[in-house]
């Protein structure tokens, strides 16, 4: 009877002369796996079991090809893979990406509680196989729904979330609708997991008045409160914890409690000016990270094969004074170079030592507290869509508060 069982069937099986019930997940030639009552998931050897009766077919009350009625306003769930749309293959221990926008449904009935969901999986890859044309996809599909008056989710792998949502936060100029990234740092079969936390979260806050790119994840270890983050203001700062992800430079825009109740400080609301999508991104920037050691011929390859560059230099912003010819022929010849620090917290000053003030003679624009990677997407972005001098002028002036600088509420 197995072979006629569909994801969501209700099932009892007769295993080694134990009785479980719960939901049918899947079976391959080895493994049939079904969900129990209490949430978890168990993986049963095929040769083991003696039978498997179905009790009731599952009837999609809420889930119908993708689309869950629920709740609230209307949310568009865009999938592009990561562990929060993975799921375990329980023969080899591995996660992988869910196949369909109804299997990511399936594993999130609670969503119905706060919102009507549609989901789409464009992408069905983990994060660090992401590329900068998929930015350009995944902003085409977001622009696409928020001209709708549409709130938007985008489920995303942790490891190059920032990178994501940094570049969505340039490539979208004032959205109309919130757009919402979240992840999680655990699989939603393992009873650890942070995906279904910050999966609602998520969806409540796309139902907002949000005006900007949020980033939704853990606070804390406990599933007790959910930071909302800019999309230009975050990073992964830890490779396990479920609360990895952390404002740098600034404070998180608001936060979601445990009753899915938003509390917000300071955001970027929905302003009413037109929305705007800038669907080209430069393939010639790249992030180069300053180290002792570095040779003259990596750094002239890196210069050589870029249009612009943004270096992460130590401390105050700065490199070895023995690249500082390099840098001003590079400058001279039309190529953009920002300096970032790779300290994160606290900014660039380049006027207090005098390598600092060597680079500023060579063309080095300092870019103040600006995250490298947020340079990196910024600077992909500006080349992409304006030229040379303008994009120049635009690299240190704060475009989507990705300085510091006074924000409106």
């Amino acid at each position: 009877m197995s072979d006629a069982l569909e994801s969501g069937d209700k099932v009892e099986v007769q295993w080694k002369g134990t009785t479980f019930s719960g939901m049918f997940i899947s079976k391959d030639e080895k493994i049939t796996v079904i969900k129990l009552q209490n949430g978890y998931n168990l993986s049963l050897e095929n040769v083991s079991i003696s039978s498997i009766n179905l009790i009731s077919k599952y009837s999609p009350k809420n889930v119908v090809r993708g689309n869950m009625t629920g709740k609230g306003k209307h949310v568009f769930l865009l999938g592009t893979g990561g562990t929060i749309a993975s799921y375990v293959d329980y023969e080899t221990g591995a996660v992988k990406p869910a196949r369909t926008a109804q299997e990511m449904l399936y594993a999130q009935p609670d969503l119905a509680r706060v919102a009507s969901v549609d989901a789409e999986i464009i992408l069905n890859i983990l994060s660090e196989d992401m590329k900068k044309s998929d930015w350009i996809n995944i902003a085409k599909k977001v622009f696409e729904k928020i001209n709708q008056k549409e709130g938007v989710v985008i489920t995303h792998g942790t490891d190059t979330l920032s990178f994501t949502s940094s570049a969505l936060s340039f490539l979208i100029e004032n959205p109309e609708a919130p757009i919402v990234i979240t992840a999680s740092q655990r699989s939603p079969d393992r009873p650890s997991s942070d995906a279904f936390f910050n999966l609602t979260g998520a969806v409540k806050v796309a139902q907002s008045d949000l005006g900007e790119v949020g980033v939704v994840m853990h606070s804390s270890t406990s599933d007790d409160i959910l930071d909302i983050h800019s999309g230009v203001r975050l990073r992964k700062m830890h490779s396990s914890r479920r609360d990895a992800f952390k404002s740098v430079n600034s404070e998180p825009i608001g936060t979601v409690d445990g009753n899915l109740d938003i509390h917000w400080k300071k955001y970027e609301k929905v302003n009413g000016k037109p929305t705007k999508l800038y669907d080209k991104i430069s393939e010639k920037v790249g992030l180069l990270y300053f180290y002792p050691g570095l040779s003259e011929e990596i750094f002239n390859k890196f210069a050589e094969t870029n249009d612009g560059i943004i270096l992460a230099g130590t401390g105050l912003g700065h490199i070895s004074n023995r690249f500082l010819s390099q840098v001003k022929d590079y400058t001279d010849d039309g190529k953009i170079i920002g300096i970032t620090t790779q300290c994160l917290y606290g900014e660039v000053n380049l006027e207090v030592y005098t390598t600092g003030r060597n680079m500023l003679d060579a063309g080095v624009i300092p870019l103040h507290d600006m995250l490298p990677e947020v340079a990196y997407t910024k600077l992909s972005f500006l080349l992409g869509n304006f030229d040379h001098d303008t994009a120049r002028n635009l690299l240190a002036k704060n475009l989507r508060g990705e300085l510091s600088e006074r924000r409106t509420e």
